[in-house]
Protein backbone atom coordinates (compact mmCIF):
# COMPACT_ATOMS: atom_id res chain seq x y z
CA UNK A 1 0.00 0.00 0.00
CA UNK A 2 1.17 3.32 -0.89
CA UNK A 3 2.61 5.49 1.60
CA UNK A 4 1.76 8.44 0.07
CA UNK A 5 1.53 10.55 -3.58
CA UNK A 6 4.23 12.85 -3.67
CA UNK A 7 4.91 13.45 -7.22
CA UNK A 8 8.19 13.29 -8.89
CA UNK A 9 10.47 16.36 -9.02
CA UNK A 10 11.82 14.74 -12.74
CA UNK A 11 14.78 15.94 -14.48
CA UNK A 12 14.78 15.53 -18.13
CA UNK A 13 17.66 13.93 -19.94
CA UNK A 14 16.29 13.24 -23.01
CA UNK A 15 17.10 13.89 -26.79
CA UNK A 16 14.33 16.67 -27.24
CA UNK A 17 13.43 19.33 -29.30
CA UNK A 18 13.05 22.67 -28.07
CA UNK A 19 11.66 25.80 -29.85
CA UNK A 20 11.94 29.47 -29.50
CA UNK A 21 13.44 31.47 -26.66
CA UNK A 22 11.24 31.84 -23.59
CA UNK A 23 11.90 34.86 -21.40
CA UNK A 24 11.13 35.32 -17.64
CA UNK A 25 9.68 37.95 -15.87
CA UNK A 26 10.81 40.31 -13.38
CA UNK A 27 10.69 37.74 -10.14
CA UNK A 28 9.06 39.10 -6.93
CA UNK A 29 12.14 38.69 -4.62
CA UNK A 30 10.55 40.24 -1.82
CA UNK A 31 8.43 37.24 -1.58
CA UNK A 32 11.02 34.62 -2.67
CA UNK A 33 13.13 35.81 0.37
CA UNK A 34 9.91 35.69 2.68
CA UNK A 35 9.67 32.16 1.41
CA UNK A 36 12.98 30.56 1.59
CA UNK A 37 13.86 32.24 5.02
CA UNK A 38 10.40 30.84 6.97
CA UNK A 39 9.98 27.34 4.85
CA UNK A 40 13.72 26.36 3.66
CA UNK A 41 14.60 23.00 5.34
CA UNK A 42 17.62 24.82 6.95
CA UNK A 43 17.75 28.52 8.23
CA UNK A 44 19.24 30.41 5.24
CA UNK A 45 22.21 32.61 5.32
CA UNK A 46 21.11 36.23 6.15
CA UNK A 47 23.70 38.22 3.61
CA UNK A 48 22.77 35.59 1.17
CA UNK A 49 19.57 36.79 1.54
CA UNK A 50 20.69 40.05 1.35
CA UNK A 51 22.57 39.76 -1.84
CA UNK A 52 19.26 38.30 -3.53
CA UNK A 53 17.28 41.33 -1.98
CA UNK A 54 19.71 44.14 -3.86
CA UNK A 55 19.66 42.53 -6.97
CA UNK A 56 16.98 45.28 -7.96
CA UNK A 57 15.63 48.29 -5.39
CA UNK A 58 12.00 47.41 -6.60
CA UNK A 59 12.61 43.87 -5.01
CA UNK A 60 11.78 42.75 -8.36
CA UNK A 61 14.55 40.60 -10.37
CA UNK A 62 15.35 42.15 -14.01
CA UNK A 63 14.01 39.99 -16.32
CA UNK A 64 16.45 37.23 -18.03
CA UNK A 65 16.51 34.75 -20.96
CA UNK A 66 15.34 31.35 -19.57
CA UNK A 67 18.44 29.07 -19.02
CA UNK A 68 21.08 32.21 -19.76
CA UNK A 69 23.56 32.83 -16.58
CA UNK A 70 22.51 36.00 -14.45
CA UNK A 71 22.45 37.17 -11.06
CA UNK A 72 19.61 36.45 -10.12
CA UNK A 73 20.05 32.83 -10.40
CA UNK A 74 23.72 32.75 -9.01
CA UNK A 75 22.20 34.30 -5.92
CA UNK A 76 19.39 31.94 -5.41
CA UNK A 77 21.39 28.78 -6.31
CA UNK A 78 23.89 30.53 -3.12
CA UNK A 79 21.04 29.61 -0.67
CA UNK A 80 19.81 26.86 -2.45
CA UNK A 81 21.84 24.67 -4.65
CA UNK A 82 18.66 22.54 -5.90
CA UNK A 83 16.36 26.20 -5.73
CA UNK A 84 14.92 27.23 -9.61
CA UNK A 85 12.54 30.05 -10.55
CA UNK A 86 9.90 29.88 -13.55
CA UNK A 87 7.96 32.45 -14.77
CA UNK A 88 4.73 31.71 -15.25
CA UNK A 89 4.36 30.58 -18.81
CA UNK A 90 7.39 28.47 -18.38
CA UNK A 91 6.03 25.83 -15.69
CA UNK A 92 5.29 22.58 -16.15
CA UNK A 93 3.79 20.80 -12.71
CA UNK A 94 5.34 17.90 -11.52
CA UNK A 95 2.63 16.03 -11.22
CA UNK A 96 1.87 16.19 -14.84
CA UNK A 97 4.35 13.66 -14.74
CA UNK A 98 6.77 13.12 -17.97
CA UNK A 99 6.60 14.99 -20.77
CA UNK A 100 5.56 13.20 -24.00
CA UNK A 101 9.05 13.89 -26.09
CA UNK A 102 10.53 13.89 -29.33
CA UNK A 103 13.78 12.51 -30.19
CA UNK A 104 15.68 9.60 -31.30
CA UNK A 105 14.89 7.96 -27.85
CA UNK A 106 18.26 7.96 -26.16
CA UNK A 107 20.77 9.98 -23.66
CA UNK A 108 24.12 10.97 -23.91
CA UNK A 109 26.65 9.97 -21.88
CA UNK A 110 30.13 11.25 -21.81
CA UNK A 111 32.99 8.44 -21.38
CA UNK A 112 36.68 10.72 -21.52
CA UNK A 113 36.54 11.99 -25.59
CA UNK A 114 33.37 9.04 -26.26
CA UNK A 115 29.62 9.87 -26.36
CA UNK A 116 27.46 6.36 -25.39
CA UNK A 117 24.16 6.26 -26.05
CA UNK A 118 21.94 5.08 -23.36
CA UNK A 119 19.01 3.56 -25.32
CA UNK A 120 15.39 3.72 -24.17
CA UNK A 121 12.60 0.99 -25.16
CA UNK A 122 10.63 1.60 -27.41
CA UNK A 123 12.59 4.87 -28.91
CA UNK A 124 13.17 5.20 -32.29
CA UNK A 125 17.25 4.25 -31.47
CA UNK A 126 15.72 0.83 -29.54
CA UNK A 127 13.62 0.32 -32.65
CA UNK A 128 16.68 0.18 -34.76
CA UNK A 129 18.53 -2.35 -32.87
CA UNK A 130 21.02 0.05 -31.34
CA UNK A 131 22.50 -1.26 -28.50
CA UNK A 132 23.22 0.16 -24.83
CA UNK A 133 26.30 1.52 -24.86
CA UNK A 134 27.13 2.18 -28.72
CA UNK A 135 29.51 4.67 -29.09
CA UNK A 136 28.20 7.44 -31.32
CA UNK A 137 30.51 8.54 -34.01
CA UNK A 138 29.25 10.53 -36.33
CA UNK A 139 25.77 12.48 -36.83
CA UNK A 140 24.43 13.48 -40.65
CA UNK A 141 27.60 12.85 -41.82
CA UNK A 142 29.62 15.13 -38.98
CA UNK A 143 32.52 13.50 -36.85
CA UNK A 144 32.34 14.01 -33.81
CA UNK A 145 35.58 13.58 -32.42
CA UNK A 146 36.51 16.27 -29.37
CA UNK A 147 32.64 17.58 -29.27
CA UNK A 148 31.17 18.21 -25.84
CA UNK A 149 28.24 16.74 -25.28
CA UNK A 150 25.50 19.25 -25.22
CA UNK A 151 27.08 19.98 -28.44
CA UNK A 152 26.17 16.66 -29.97
CA UNK A 153 22.37 16.55 -28.07
CA UNK A 154 22.10 19.78 -30.54
CA UNK A 155 22.82 17.54 -33.70
CA UNK A 156 20.53 15.41 -32.91
CA UNK A 157 17.36 17.43 -32.09
CA UNK A 158 15.57 18.30 -34.69
CA UNK A 159 11.39 18.30 -35.50
CA UNK A 160 8.69 15.60 -35.06
CA UNK A 161 9.21 13.01 -38.15
CA UNK A 162 12.53 14.56 -39.22
CA UNK A 163 15.37 12.48 -39.95
CA UNK A 164 18.84 11.73 -38.85
CA UNK A 165 21.42 9.89 -40.25
CA UNK A 166 24.12 8.67 -37.02
CA UNK A 167 26.98 6.05 -37.26
CA UNK A 168 28.00 4.14 -33.93
CA UNK A 169 30.01 1.40 -32.81
CA UNK A 170 28.82 -1.23 -31.24
CA UNK A 171 30.14 -3.39 -28.06
CA UNK A 172 32.59 -5.17 -30.45
CA UNK A 173 33.34 -2.66 -32.29
CA UNK A 174 31.73 -3.01 -35.16
CA UNK A 175 30.38 0.41 -37.40
CA UNK A 176 26.79 0.74 -38.06
CA UNK A 177 25.03 3.37 -39.87
CA UNK A 178 20.86 3.81 -39.47
CA UNK A 179 18.74 6.53 -40.28
CA UNK A 180 16.19 7.71 -37.65
CA UNK A 181 12.90 9.02 -37.86
CA UNK A 182 12.57 11.49 -34.45
CA UNK A 183 9.29 10.57 -32.84
CA UNK A 184 6.80 11.34 -29.83
CA UNK A 185 7.40 8.83 -27.25
CA UNK A 186 6.86 8.71 -23.69
CA UNK A 187 9.77 6.64 -21.71
CA UNK A 188 9.16 3.55 -19.29
CA UNK A 189 9.97 4.00 -16.10
CA UNK A 190 10.35 0.48 -15.50
CA UNK A 191 12.35 -1.43 -18.03
CA UNK A 192 12.94 -5.06 -18.46
CA UNK A 193 16.24 -4.95 -19.66
CA UNK A 194 17.57 -8.34 -19.49
CA UNK A 195 15.63 -11.40 -18.24
CA UNK A 196 18.56 -14.15 -17.89
CA UNK A 197 19.51 -16.56 -15.16
CA UNK A 198 20.03 -12.64 -13.54
CA UNK A 199 17.22 -10.53 -14.28
CA UNK A 200 17.52 -6.72 -14.52
CA UNK A 201 15.12 -3.88 -13.75
CA UNK A 202 16.45 -0.65 -14.95
CA UNK A 203 14.47 2.34 -13.10
CA UNK A 204 14.43 5.52 -15.01
CA UNK A 205 12.03 7.45 -12.76
CA UNK A 206 9.88 7.01 -9.48
CA UNK A 207 6.38 7.72 -10.44
CA UNK A 208 4.01 8.33 -7.57
CA UNK A 209 1.43 5.10 -7.82
CA UNK A 210 3.28 3.39 -10.72
CA UNK A 211 7.02 2.18 -10.57
CA UNK A 212 6.70 0.08 -7.28
CA UNK A 213 3.51 -1.66 -9.17
CA UNK A 214 5.39 -2.04 -12.43
CA UNK A 215 8.70 -3.40 -10.97
CA UNK A 216 6.34 -5.44 -8.54
CA UNK A 217 4.31 -7.05 -11.78
CA UNK A 218 7.63 -7.58 -13.50
CA UNK A 219 9.46 -9.48 -11.04
CA UNK A 220 5.96 -11.43 -10.18
CA UNK A 221 5.87 -12.26 -14.37
CA UNK A 222 9.80 -13.40 -14.02
CA UNK A 223 8.53 -15.84 -10.95
CA UNK A 224 6.34 -17.52 -13.48
CA UNK A 225 9.61 -19.78 -14.77
CA UNK A 226 10.29 -20.91 -10.86
CA UNK A 227 9.19 -22.67 -8.53
CA UNK A 228 8.59 -20.37 -5.72
CA UNK A 229 7.31 -17.54 -7.41
CA UNK A 230 10.24 -15.44 -7.44
CA UNK A 231 13.40 -15.35 -9.70
CA UNK A 232 16.43 -16.69 -7.82
CA UNK A 233 18.44 -13.35 -7.83
CA UNK A 234 17.33 -9.32 -9.26
CA UNK A 235 19.54 -7.02 -10.04
CA UNK A 236 17.86 -3.08 -10.34
CA UNK A 237 19.34 -0.46 -12.63
CA UNK A 238 19.65 2.66 -11.35
CA UNK A 239 22.39 4.24 -13.14
CA UNK A 240 19.89 6.65 -14.91
CA UNK A 241 17.49 7.56 -11.93
CA UNK A 242 17.75 11.10 -11.12
CA UNK A 243 14.69 10.91 -8.54
CA UNK A 244 11.49 11.08 -8.64
CA UNK A 245 8.32 10.73 -6.04
CA UNK A 246 10.03 9.65 -2.45
CA UNK A 247 7.16 7.86 -1.03
CA UNK A 248 7.36 5.67 -4.24
CA UNK A 249 10.88 4.81 -3.14
CA UNK A 250 10.26 4.43 0.08
CA UNK A 251 7.19 1.62 -0.73
CA UNK A 252 9.60 0.04 -3.42
CA UNK A 253 12.29 -0.44 -0.24
CA UNK A 254 9.60 -1.79 1.90
CA UNK A 255 8.86 -4.56 -0.60
CA UNK A 256 12.30 -5.74 0.10
CA UNK A 257 12.88 -4.82 4.19
CA UNK A 258 10.39 -7.14 7.29
CA UNK A 259 6.94 -5.09 8.11
CA UNK A 260 8.73 -1.97 10.81
CA UNK A 261 11.92 -1.78 9.27
CA UNK A 262 13.36 1.87 9.47
CA UNK A 263 12.95 3.25 5.74
CA UNK A 264 14.18 6.83 6.85
CA UNK A 265 14.13 9.90 9.05
CA UNK A 266 11.87 13.37 7.29
CA UNK A 267 13.44 16.38 8.53
CA UNK A 268 11.66 20.02 7.53
CA UNK A 269 11.65 23.45 9.21
CA UNK A 270 7.73 22.73 10.04
CA UNK A 271 7.64 19.50 11.90
CA UNK A 272 9.71 17.42 14.23
CA UNK A 273 11.87 14.83 12.34
CA UNK A 274 9.14 11.70 11.40
CA UNK A 275 10.30 8.13 11.02
CA UNK A 276 9.04 6.70 7.49
CA UNK A 277 8.64 2.91 8.43
CA UNK A 278 8.20 -0.55 6.44
CA UNK A 279 4.46 -1.92 6.31
CA UNK A 280 3.39 -4.97 6.36
CA UNK A 281 2.42 -7.37 3.65
CA UNK A 282 4.35 -9.59 0.77
CA UNK A 283 7.88 -9.34 0.93
CA UNK A 284 10.65 -10.20 -1.50
CA UNK A 285 13.59 -12.21 -0.19
CA UNK A 286 15.73 -12.75 -3.27
CA UNK A 287 19.49 -11.80 -3.26
CA UNK A 288 19.04 -7.86 -4.66
CA UNK A 289 22.21 -5.91 -6.39
CA UNK A 290 21.43 -2.17 -6.92
CA UNK A 291 23.63 -0.65 -9.94
CA UNK A 292 24.45 3.27 -8.90
CA UNK A 293 26.57 5.88 -10.54
CA UNK A 294 26.65 9.63 -10.44
CA UNK A 295 23.19 10.22 -12.32
CA UNK A 296 21.63 8.18 -9.42
CA UNK A 297 19.93 11.10 -7.14
CA UNK A 298 17.32 12.34 -4.84
CA UNK A 299 14.50 9.40 -4.40
CA UNK A 300 16.59 6.84 -6.24
CA UNK A 301 19.82 7.25 -3.69
CA UNK A 302 17.27 7.48 -0.61
CA UNK A 303 15.81 3.83 -2.24
CA UNK A 304 19.66 2.28 -2.45
CA UNK A 305 20.98 4.00 0.53
CA UNK A 306 17.81 2.44 2.45
CA UNK A 307 18.83 -0.88 1.31
CA UNK A 308 22.16 -0.79 2.02
CA UNK A 309 22.18 0.29 5.57
CA UNK A 310 19.96 -2.50 6.28
CA UNK A 311 22.39 -5.07 4.36
CA UNK A 312 19.63 -5.90 1.87
CA UNK A 313 21.31 -5.13 -1.12
CA UNK A 314 24.46 -4.70 -2.56
CA UNK A 315 25.37 -1.54 -4.45
CA UNK A 316 27.91 -2.08 -7.55
CA UNK A 317 28.59 1.12 -9.63
CA UNK A 318 30.20 4.31 -8.97
CA UNK A 319 29.30 7.06 -6.27
CA UNK A 320 25.45 8.74 -6.38
CA UNK A 321 25.10 12.05 -6.93
CA UNK A 322 24.43 13.21 -3.41
CA UNK A 323 21.37 14.49 -3.12
CA UNK A 324 19.31 12.95 -0.27
CA UNK A 325 16.30 15.61 -0.10
CA UNK A 326 13.26 16.78 -1.84
CA UNK A 327 11.57 19.76 -2.84
CA UNK A 328 7.88 21.73 -3.12
CA UNK A 329 6.70 24.30 -5.83
CA UNK A 330 5.60 27.75 -4.55
CA UNK A 331 3.20 29.64 -6.62
CA UNK A 332 3.85 33.13 -6.26
CA UNK A 333 1.84 36.44 -6.53
CA UNK A 334 2.52 36.91 -10.13
CA UNK A 335 1.59 33.28 -11.00
CA UNK A 336 5.21 32.44 -11.18
CA UNK A 337 6.77 29.68 -9.45
CA UNK A 338 9.80 28.79 -6.66
CA UNK A 339 11.34 25.64 -6.54
CA UNK A 340 13.06 24.79 -3.07
CA UNK A 341 14.34 22.07 -0.87
CA UNK A 342 11.71 21.92 2.14
CA UNK A 343 12.83 18.10 3.13
CA UNK A 344 15.93 16.65 3.76
CA UNK A 345 16.11 12.59 4.21
CA UNK A 346 17.73 10.47 6.68
CA UNK A 347 19.26 7.07 5.67
CA UNK A 348 18.75 4.32 8.38
CA UNK A 349 22.10 5.03 9.62
CA UNK A 350 20.92 8.49 10.74
CA UNK A 351 22.92 10.29 8.28
CA UNK A 352 21.94 12.05 5.12
CA UNK A 353 23.93 11.21 1.51
CA UNK A 354 23.33 15.28 0.58
CA UNK A 355 26.81 16.82 -0.47
CA UNK A 356 28.57 13.46 -0.47
CA UNK A 357 26.78 10.05 -1.81
CA UNK A 358 26.54 6.71 -2.06
CA UNK A 359 29.59 4.37 -1.22
CA UNK A 360 29.04 1.22 -3.31
CA UNK A 361 30.04 -1.93 -2.21
CA UNK A 362 32.06 -3.03 -5.13
CA UNK A 363 33.42 0.27 -6.82
CA UNK A 364 34.03 0.25 -10.54
CA UNK A 365 36.21 2.39 -13.27
CA UNK A 366 34.28 4.80 -15.46
CA UNK A 367 34.72 2.42 -18.21
CA UNK A 368 33.28 -0.23 -16.60
CA UNK A 369 30.42 1.36 -15.37
CA UNK A 370 28.49 2.06 -18.62
CA UNK A 371 29.19 -1.65 -19.33
CA UNK A 372 26.09 -3.99 -18.09
CA UNK A 373 27.74 -7.29 -19.16
CA UNK A 374 30.78 -6.18 -16.96
CA UNK A 375 28.46 -4.94 -13.75
CA UNK A 376 26.70 -8.28 -14.24
CA UNK A 377 29.48 -10.30 -14.09
CA UNK A 378 30.29 -8.43 -10.92
CA UNK A 379 26.68 -8.93 -9.67
CA UNK A 380 26.94 -12.96 -10.34
CA UNK A 381 29.83 -12.99 -8.17
CA UNK A 382 28.12 -11.27 -5.33
CA UNK A 383 24.97 -12.81 -5.38
CA UNK A 384 25.49 -16.36 -6.80
CA UNK A 385 23.23 -18.57 -5.84
CA UNK A 386 24.93 -20.76 -4.08
CA UNK A 387 26.11 -17.80 -2.12
CA UNK A 388 24.15 -16.61 1.30
CA UNK A 389 21.49 -13.93 1.01
CA UNK A 390 21.79 -10.58 2.13
CA UNK A 391 20.88 -10.21 5.54
CA UNK A 392 16.73 -8.90 5.98
CA UNK A 393 17.23 -5.86 8.00
CA UNK A 394 14.89 -4.91 10.68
Amino acid sequence: MPLATLRPLLLSALLVWAGGVTTVRAAPVDEIRALLASALVDPPDEQALARLAGLDATGRAPAVQAGAPDAFDAALRAIDRHARYFAADAYRSPLLGAAESSGIGARLLAQGDAVLLDVYQGGPADRAGIPDGARLLEVDGRALGGRAVQEVAVLLRGEVDSRVRIAFADGDGRRRTVTLERARFTPLEVELVEAGALPVLRIRDFVGSITRTAALATVAHLGRGHSEGAPPALVIDLRAAPGGDLYEAFDLAAAFLPQGALLGTLRSRSAPPREVRAPGGPKLDMPLALLIGPDTASAAEVFAGTLQAHGRAVLIGGHSFGKCSSQTDARLSDGSVLRFTNLEVLLPDGQSCSGRGLSPDVEVDATTLVRLPDLLRLARVRLGTEGPRPAGGG
